[in-house]
Formats: C-alpha cells, structure tokens, sequence
C-alpha cells in the first residue's frame, strides 16, 4: 500500500506535499520504505535556532518551496513534523498543517511522515479536495507518545531541549520521554506531566514516594532526586549509601542531629519506612511530624499527650527513653516546660536521662510527694531515699530513723516540728561522742594495697544509695560509722589524709562544691528546691564507678571512700540566727565560731578552740547559705561513713531450709540459712529491723526473730557484713494454726 501511495503521488503532476500518516507500530517501518525509495530525509529539529528553541517552519516552508534543488533532492521525506505539532497543540497543528496542505513545492516531491495527528487530519476532509490522492492514514496511526517535562533548574535525568526531543523522536521513538524545557507544552496533544520542581520530579519518577512536600524544602529534594539518579534509579541504594537499611533507630540522636542534607535524608528513610521500625513511638510520632525540623521536638513533647493510664504508655515511655538518648539539654529543656502543663500527669513523662529531668523529678516530688513510681522513673532518687539501716552499736535505731527523716526532709524542703524537737534535744546528749573517731576506723583499714579517696562533705545519707551503686557493679562493701572532728571543717579534719601514702591517695571536690554553690553547671539559682541532689548523687556514682574500674583492673585491692565531715540542708531551712551577742564573726555559715568567753549557748560544743552549734543555728554576722552548710555538730554533720570496697565474690548461694517456720506469741520466730561457702557477720534484714545470725556450722545459721510473732509471708533481705546476697520469703504460721493442722492429719 505504502508503494502504491507514494508511486501513484511521484507519478502526479501534483505540486503540494503528500501527508502520510502513521502510527508507533508503522513508523520505522515507513521510514525505511521511504528511504528505499529515495526519499532524502528533511529533520524539523535542523530548524532550531537552540537547544532549546522552537523550529522556524516559516524556513522550512520557504525552502520545500524553493526552486530547483534547493535542498539537494527532488524527493524528500519531512521527519518530525507531526510530532512538533502535537507538541503544540490542537490551534497551531490545524493552523500548519493547513498552510502545508495548499504549500506549492513545484517540481519537487514532498512526503510528510506524521504521527500524532491523525485525528487532525481527519478533520481537515471537509475540503473534498483534500482526498485519499492527497493524504493516506495507515492503519489505525496510534500515537503512545507522553511527555514528562520540567525547568532546567529540576534535576531531571532527560532530554536536553526542544532540539533533543525532536531529534528523538524523528529516530522513531515512542512511549514515555522526558525533557527539560523552558517552552510550556502545557496544550499538547500528548499526554503531558509538567514537574514544577524537585519534589514533583522525584513524586512522579520514585515508585511508591508518597511521602508530602512539606517533608523537605526545595534544595533537599533537588539533591535527594539527582542522588536518586546517580543510584540506578533506587531509593534503597541512596538509603544504603548513607547506611540507613537495618536499625533505623539505633544511634538516633547522631544521625538527626544537626541540619546537613545527611540528617534530613535520615528523616526521610524513617518516613519512608515507618511502618516497619521496631519502635512503635518513633512510629507514633513519625505518622504524626510532616516536616524534618519538627521530628527532634515532637519525638521529646508527642509523650505528653499520653496519659500514662493509656495502655500505649508503658511501652512508649520505655521505647521514647531509649530514643532520646544523648539529646541535648537544651532540647530536653523545652520538653520540661511543655510537660509542665499538667502537674499531676508530669511526672509520669519524666526520665533519669538527663540532668534537666533528674532536676524536674526532684522539684515535682519536693512539691507533691514521693509516689511509688519513682524506682522506675528516677531508680537514683528511690535508692537514695531508701532506709538505711545502721548496724553500729547502740545508736544504730537512731541514725536509721535520724537520717530517714533526714532525707525526706531535704527532698521535701519541708521541716517537721518533731524532728527539729529531736535535734535541739540531740544537741545537749551530743550521742555521737559513742561512736569512734573516723582516724581510728581508718587506722585499722589501712593496708599496703589500699586507695584513699577523700569525698569531701561525704555524710551518711547517702549510705543506701552507695549500696545500691556496689552492688550493681559487683562491689563487694563494708561500712564504718564514726564521728568527725569538731567543728566540722576540713582544716580540722584532713589529718586522716595528709597522713596516707601520697601515691596512693585523692581528693575529690565536687560534692563539696556543689554544697558551696561553687558548681558552674547549676541552676539553682533559680530555685529553691534541693534539685542540686541530681548531681550529687552523679559524683557518688562517677566515684564508685572509678572504684569499680580500678579494681577490675587490679590497680588495688581495696578502695576506702571517707571524707572529712558532712553537711546539712535542713540547718540552711531552718534560718535561725542565734540572738546572743558576741564580737567574733561566725565561721562556716556561722555554724562554729573562734572561741570566746564568756558564753550562754547550751547547744555550743566548745572544741579545738571554737564554739560549735550542735542545733541548726548560727552566729549573727555570718554569710547567710543557701545550699548546705556544715561547721557545726548535728549528725548529719558529724557522723561521717568509711567506706571499704573490694571485688564481690559472687559464688556466695544462701538457701532459706524451711518452707515454713513457727512463730510464737513470745519468742517469736527462727529460720536457718544454708550457704555454700564459708561466710561470717551474717544478719536478715526484716522490716528495716537488722537481726544478726548465730552460726551453727561452716554452712548453716540460725537468725532469732523475737519480733515475728503474727502468721503471714514476710519479705526479708539477707546479708553478708553489708553484701546483700540475696531476698528470700519467710512463711510463717501460728502454733494454733500448726495444732489444727495435725489433727486434720489424723483422718
């Protein structure tokens, strides 16, 4: 048919061009009979004036007119053209194709090989002169053509221009093509998808994006589609490139933090992978942050609004814990204020992980109370203020119950009238005389492979969380009660460590610093709450966990935590200022002053040539504290802990024999411990109450209650000197009971 057409046409006396119309499938097929024929091939793209301008078809008609061979053939096959029509659009193809339908070409032949409108064509046949000898449609001249077009500034993987284009086209391509281009091709009779920006690029060439514009800004997106195509056209490669395949949440705060291209491209691999992150809040709050700068401060604040009653909560807060690890303080901050807006809810949010936090949860508790949740939200703070229970002697009861409301006291802020009824009383017994000198308890400690470490201002109070800290790292302890020097200042108490081997010996400072308010990293300027007690109790952990390291590595056998003396908040609550008159100025807060006679001050202890308070006063004309004080001679002051510490022996089994024991209404009760190693100084803890054990052979103790007199299960700690070896369950029944089960075993 093709051979027919063009012969029946080459044979005509006609004088305007032949329009051939075809389709994808025929196209090449065309062309190449044509060019059989031969045809010489006239490109429209060889009238561009650019890369990326439009033909000039003026010329182009100007020169299929031209006389004689003005193009080199008498026979010439026009490619492209119908194309660039349909490029244009529905007016100006109709508008063409109209001038070419009456174009004289003279002596010449001229065949148009169209695609692309076909229907055009049709539309032209109203003119009856305008028939099957002029044009002919080739099958059913199916056009597949669509176009993806976009800015030069997209980072678009495609063709070069208009000029390109064409070129392609005329070389018979088909289905899918993209360009970059300034011409709008807006009206097209193709299938055309403009891309606007980066964003459009990536949304209509990534398979699957879903993910909004407002996930990035332009430049993210203009990198992110070029790295797209650099990576074989795989979102995974770029992901993989950046290692951001397995773990997406591990190391989070390291990856996100800062503003880089990096950092925002990890946003968008949690995006794109929400649904498969093991974390279910970072999942929670990723469905819920639409924009890269809100992730960090939606992944601190989105906790806020679950109430910790919601079933979600428990798995959320542990999993929001672990995620924001190594945040920032600043950015911790701004969660602190948010969460503040409902009291009662706050403190479920708050975590240890952060000074800030740790801060937050002591000033909560200081207003409201302590709540049994704390051991999981502050495990510090609920091991700090745990009983301790004092085994020294006569005093013991009263240092444990002394410094139990020691404790609550200082987190509160709160004085009770009961207790400071007690130290005035306690000030004129003075009973800490009983216990021996912190010098004599050292110097029965010192060994050749023993370290000193100084705590400076290390009191009592912090007996149950040092204990706590042992244990967790596997230290073996000791604890020594004894009394300090007065008054209570390190230049009268230093003698303990001047006199120690200089290589073997340190001090630390800190504790006493951050008492003084010389610590520069507090704010406690800004609140009177004892939220200082977060870093201290973070000095008595970096000192155990030197302690640990230095013994693991065998640099000592034995390490001896002591101190000078201790120190007292409630004396700074208390504000009382002594009324009696007297020319010295007061030292220490005022709490001793130079000795000066004569004197009225029944709670002063005159030592080493002062007057020291032994109430929670102090001298008029002395520096007002604000934090702690000490100088003066309450316990908390005076009483001062050696501290032994080696490696545990943690092959040390205790096994509790009875499945029940008897109690009786005067003796109480008795159990038998076996162990599986020669152990000594042995005692169950039961009810903050310490019984010691009587050792019956090298494995086996008795341990009198005379207090467990009533039936029921009693939860008890057994210990080996101040090891904790182990909880066990004491069940215990009456006689009446133990009767009436005999003689239920008679029938």
């Amino acid at each position: 048919m093709l051979e027919s057409a063009v012969k029946n046409y080459l044979c005509s006396n006609r004088t305007t061009p032949y329009f051939l119309i075809v389709g994808d499938d025929t196209y090449q097929s065309v062309k190449d009979s044509l060019s059989g024929c031969g045809f010489a091939f006239v490109r429209t793209s060889d009238y561009c004036g650019g890369d990326d301008k439009l033909p000039d078809l003026d010329s182009l008609m100007e020169c299929l007119k031209a006389e004689g061979t003005g193009l080199g053939h008498k026979k010439l096959a026009v490619l492209g053209l119908g194309e660039y029509l349909s490029m244009r659009g529905e007016e100006e193809a109709i508008s063409v194709l109209f001038q070419l339908k009456d174009l004289n070409i003279k002596d010449k032949k001229v065949v148009l090989l169209l695609r692309g409108v076909a229907a055009q064509i049709k539309s032209m046949q109203f003119d009856i002169r305008f028939d099957s000898r002029r044009f002919d449609i080739m099958g059913e001249a199916k056009c597949g053509i669509s176009l993806t077009y976009a800015a030069p500034s997209v980072p678009l993987q495609a063709l070069q221009g208009v000029k390109a284009l064409l070129i392609k086209l005329e070389d018979g391509a088909c289905g899918d093509l993209s360009v970059q281009t300034i011409i709008p091709l807006d009206k097209a009779l193709f299938t055309v998808h403009k891309i606007a920006d980066a964003y459009e690029g990536i949304r209509f060439t990534v398979p699957g994006f879903d993910l909004p514009r407002s996930c990035g800004e332009d430049a993210q997106w203009s990198e992110l589609l070029e790295e797209w195509f650099r990576n074989d056209k795989s979102l995974d490669k770029v992901f993989k490139k950046y290692d951001f395949r397995f773990e997406l949440d591990s190391g989070f705060y390291l990856r996100l933090a800062g503003e880089d291209y990096e950092n925002w491209l990890y946003f968008i691999a949690l995006k794109c992978r929400t649904d498969s992150l093991s974390n279910s809040y970072l999942r929670f709050v990723l469905k819920n942050t639409q924009r890269f700068h809100d992730l960090k401060r939606n992944l601190l604040n989105a906790i806020i609004e679950i109430f910790h009653t919601d079933s979600r909560f428990a798995v959320f807060y542990a999993e929001r814990k672990k995620l924001i690890d190594r945040f920032p303080e600043s950015d911790v901050a701004d969660f602190v204020v948010n969460n503040r807006r409902e009291t009662g809810e706050s403190i479920f949010k708050l975590t240890d992980s952060s000074i800030t936090e740790q801060q937050e949860i002591i000033a909560w508790v200081s207003d409201n109370g302590i709540i049994p949740q704390i051991t999981d939200i502050y495990p510090d703070l609920a091991a700090y203020l745990k009983g301790y229970v004092f085994h020294c002697g006569e005093l013991s009861e009263l240092l444990t119950e002394y410094f139990e409301d020691y404790k609550r006291q200082k987190v509160s802020n709160k004085l009770e009238p009961a207790f400071l009824q007690q130290v005035d009383k306690l000030a004129k017994s003075r009973k800490y005389n009983r216990l021996p000198s912190r010098d004599e308890v050292l110097d029965g400690l010192k060994k050749e492979d023993s370290w000193l470490c100084w705590v400076d201002a290390l009191g009592v109070e912090y007996l149950s969380y040092i204990s706590e800290l042992a244990r967790m790292r596997n230290l073996s302890v000791s604890i020594h009660i004894s009394r300090a020097e007065l008054p209570t200042i390190t230049s009268v108490n230093r003698g303990f460590f001047d006199d120690w081997d200089n290589d073997k010996r340190e001090k630390i400072d800190r504790l006493d610093n951050i008492k003084h308010n010389e610590s520069a990293d507090r704010n406690f300027e800004n609140s009177s709450k004892p939220i200082y007690l977060a870093q201290e109790l973070d000095v008595l952990k970096d000192v155990m966990d030197q302690a640990a390291t230095g013994l693991t590595l065998h640099h000592y056998k034995n390490f001896l935590i002591a101190s000078d003396h201790g120190a007292s908040r409630l004396a700074v609550l208390r504000e009382k200022e002594e009324k009696y008159e007297t020319d010295t100025k007061g030292d220490h807060s005022g709490r001793c002053c130079k000795l000066f006679e004569p004197y009225d001050l029944p709670f002063a202890a005159e030592e080493n040539g002062y007057l020291v308070l032994a109430d929670y006063g102090r001298f008029q004309g002395s520096r007002k504290a604000n934090i702690e004080v000490h100088g003066g001679a309450s316990l908390e002051e005076v009483v001062v802990p050696i501290i032994e510490l080696t490696l545990r022996d943690n092959s040390i089994r205790v096994e509790l024999i009875e499945k029940s024991v008897t109690a009786d209404y005067r003796t109480g009760a008795e159990i038998t411990l076996f162990f599986n190693s020669l152990v000594k100084n042995v005692s169950v803890l039961l009810k903050d109450k310490r019984y010691p054990a009587l050792k019956v052979d090298d494995n086996h103790y008795k341990v009198p209650l005379p207090d467990t007199k009533r039936a029921g299960d009693y939860a008890a700690e057994v210990y080996v000197g101040d090891d904790l070896i182990d909880n066990i369950n004491i069940h215990v029944h009456g006689r009446s009971g133990m009767i009436n089960d005999a003689f239920d075993d008679l029938f």
